[in-house]
């Protein structure tokens, strides 16, 4: 195997390809320079934001392989260098690339849970920032993927990458922000802790459980080195506490922000239920009022209430009283009377003044009542004629006065007649 430095690395990561002897080749290559696991997972970090989309992917193999199989061996160098880095690195290889892309990284995370390769804090942060990627895209290439890692992820919870907010923190209330801030400082303290901590143990099991010591020169300076790892792994562990306990204050403090808004919603629930108690006894002692003024009305015999106003009027007994109805009579009819005969001094001037007619014989004639009777009747359509032609005989057998009398009344009320009908056409005055 050739010497290790960052030039042969960054050469062996540039030439990898997707075959599965190249990226088998390039994993046992890396594997036995594990004592430089962690340098190795920075510059693999390094090329994976400098490559392309196929070449993100082809990165991500080598990295599963790596970490797969230094967990088959439990050997866990590589897999405790690469748990920092290896959410970021997800998603910038998942974010922009194709869709098809995207569903093998996702298949390659999948892989990761099933086996429990990394720890599940850095297994959950993972799958939070894909989950993230889905909901923050709006075109079709974030389907099923939005619906493989949405919500609270594959893992679910707060611990596997679940968002408080569903996927992003823009829509977060005000309240909930100091704790997504603080539960993101905790699982950064977190995976940082298990890094220490991990190759801390490594090197603890490397100068503790072994058969052969080396020399003391060397063995001091070998336990020099592991009091430096396991300084760093105390440190990053009570970092990992201090971030723990800032998330349960935190968290505290939500708590009680809920428990005095609770005794204000109860205190307020209190005075509306009160309140509402005193409308409705008011309520009902105002319909018992009204429910006696109508019985003391009764009572009383016809003493009103103005409910409107709630004062009583008096009502007098005339104002009680029905009102007349008009009898419903016929019309009086008027009764015609024919006028009076003629007196004698009025018969003896117009018989004075009428011409001489020789005597006519005398004959059996109808009495003076029939003739004014058959006077006044109505004409019908044609009786005008007919009485001309009849007007000889008609006062045939009476006396020659009496004839007289009525031929000159009967001249009278013609002559009146056509002085009317005259004035009506011509509209003039006539004397």
């Amino acid at each position: 195997m050739a010497s290790y430095n960052d030039e042969q690395v960054l050469s062996k990561l540039s030439a990898l390809n997707e075959t599965q002897e190249g990226i088998m080749t390039a994993a046992q290559w890396i594997m036995f320079h594990r004592r430089s696991a962690k340098r190795t997972a920075e510059l693999w970090l390094q090329r994976l934001k400098e490559s392309t989309a196929h070449k993100k992917l082809n990165l991500i193999y080598l990295a599963n392989e790596v970490v797969q199989q230094s967990k088959a061996r439990r050997k866990i160098d590589f897999v405790v260098a690469f748990s920092p880095i290896i959410p970021e690195a997800c998603e910038i290889a998942y974010k922009g690339a194709p869709p098809e892309i995207q569903n093998k990284i996702k298949r390659v995370i999948q892989v990761w849970r099933e086996r429990s390769i990394f720890e599940v804090v850095t297994q959950g942060t993972i799958e939070k920032r894909l989950d993230d990627v889905d909901h923050g895209k709006s075109g079709p290439s974030s389907g099923a993927g939005a619906r493989k890692f949405g919500g609270g992820g594959l893992f679910g919870g707060s611990l596997g990458g679940g968002s408080l907010s569903g996927g992003g923190t823009s829509n977060v209330p005000l309240e909930f922000t100091p704790i997504i801030n603080s539960h993101k400082g905790l699982q950064t303290k977190l995976s940082s802790s298990t890094i220490a901590v991990g190759m801390a143990n490594t090197e603890y099991q490397k100068q503790f459980d072994t058969d052969t010591l080396p020399v003391p020169p060397v063995y001091a300076a070998r336990l020099s080195s592991l009091l430096k790892t396991l300084d760093n792994a105390h440190i990053a562990v009570k970092g990992a506490i201090e971030a723990r306990e800032a998330h349960i204050r935190n968290l505290e403090k939500l708590l009680q922000a809920s428990k005095k808004a609770l005794e204000i919603e109860k205190d307020k629930f209190n005075d509306i239920t009160e309140k509402r108690q005193k409308t409705e006894s008011t309520k009902v002692e105002v319909e018992m009022m009204i429910l006696r003024d109508m019985e003391e009305s009764k009572n009383n015999g016809g003493d009103g209430m103005d409910i409107s106003h709630g004062n009583h009027t008096s009502t007098s007994p005339d104002d009680l009283k029905s009102p007349e109805i008009e009898a419903l009579t016929p019309p009086h009819q008027i009764s015609f009377e024919p006028p009076p005969p003629p007196s004698a001094s009025e018969a003896h001037h117009q018989h004075s003044i009428a011409p001489a007619v020789p005597p006519e014989p005398h004959v059996f004639h109808q009495g003076a009542s029939e003739l004014l009777a058959s006077l006044s009747a109505p004409l019908n359509g044609g009786g005008l004629k007919r009485e001309k032609r009849e007007d000889v005989n008609m006062f045939e057998g009476l006396d020659d006065d009496v004839a007289d009398m009525f031929r000159n009344d009967a001249q009278m009320s013609g002559q009146s007649t056509n002085k009317r009908m005259k004035i009506e056409d011509d509209d003039e005055y006539h004397p």
